[in-house]
């Protein structure tokens, strides 16, 4: 049996200012993800845990320590609390790190469903981590890497919206990133800075894009023609535009207002926004 994996290399060129990714089908007929990385391959599951494996028997880390906490909370003779060890963080965190990598490739293959199930997958590991370990040191080597979670699933859920063409949806999804992510800012305030985070100012900028990207509405539309006819003094077409304004907007005072996440600046939400 030949192990040599060097033509296979060979055959898939290795970038290091890009992101590569496949899926491939196994010979087990599963399909799976390959990354390709300096000197190597990765490998990993398309479902369950990337590596495949079921430790203690249960689909992921995540599942068995859950399954830990809910069997601790219903022993009422137990006086004491559950607390997550050193080591017990970092076989968590290494769970962690796998489906970091499978939903940055999952991205790429654009399977936003995939990046959506994997990242909320991550965020209830660094959820359990930030609840229940013994250690600060722990939770802060977790919760450092929770900006990057949060934007990868805003950026997931907006994509869905947008294969749809659903800008406001994926405005939305978009703009709640932000506001955990500054509310994340506001918790760690002395272990950062806002303008530290790359993440932060991604989705900030790419709310603004889509904001200028999204079809203007019948009254955006009018409004924007109206501002065009008056600056070029054709003030007959104003007056038309102005009646027709006129006969719309009764309508939006009985609900068809715009939305207010589109009328309020991204950083600025409301103190409910993660409601």
């Amino acid at each position: 049996m030949n192990l040599d994996i060097g033509r296979m290399l060979n055959d898939w060129e290795f970038d290091p200012d890009e992101f590569h990714a496949r899926q491939i089908r196994g010979k087990d007929g599963v399909e799976k993800i390959q990354i390709r990385i300096d000197m190597g391959i990765l490998q990993l599951e398309m479902a369950g845990r990337p590596d495949g494996q079921r430790p203690h028997g249960f689909g992921s880390l995540l599942e068995y320590y859950e399954e830990m906490v809910e069997t601790h909370e219903l022993d009422a003779e137990t006086g004491e609390p559950f607390l997550l060890e050193g080591e017990e963080c970092e076989a968590l965190f290494q769970e962690a790190w796998q489906y970091y990598h499978r939903y940055l490739s999952l991205f790429y293959l654009e399977n936003y469903d995939g990046v959506v199930e994997d990242t909320e997958h991550t965020l209830k590991i660094f959820n359990l981590v930030q609840t229940f370990a013994d250690d600060e040191d722990d939770k802060w080597y977790f919760e450092q890497y929770y900006p990057h979670a949060v934007m990868m699933q805003a950026r997931g859920l907006a994509m869905k919206a947008l294969d749809k063409e659903l800008y406001s949806v994926a405005l939305e999804e978009v703009r709640k990133g932000i506001v955990r992510i500054e509310q994340f800012i506001e918790e760690w305030e002395d272990e950062l800075l806002e303008e530290d985070l790359p993440e932060l100012a991604f989705l900030n900028d790419w709310y603004e894009e889509l904001e200028k990207e999204r079809p203007l509405s019948q009254e955006e539309q009018l409004e924007r023609d109206l501002v065009t006819a008056v600056e070029a003094e054709n003030f007959e077409e104003a007056a038309r535009l102005r009646d027709k304004l006129k006969t719309i907007k009764p309508r939006t005072r009985q609900g068809f207002s715009k939305p207010e996440f589109l009328r309020r600046r991204p950083g600025l939400p409301p103190d409910s926004a993660m409601g």
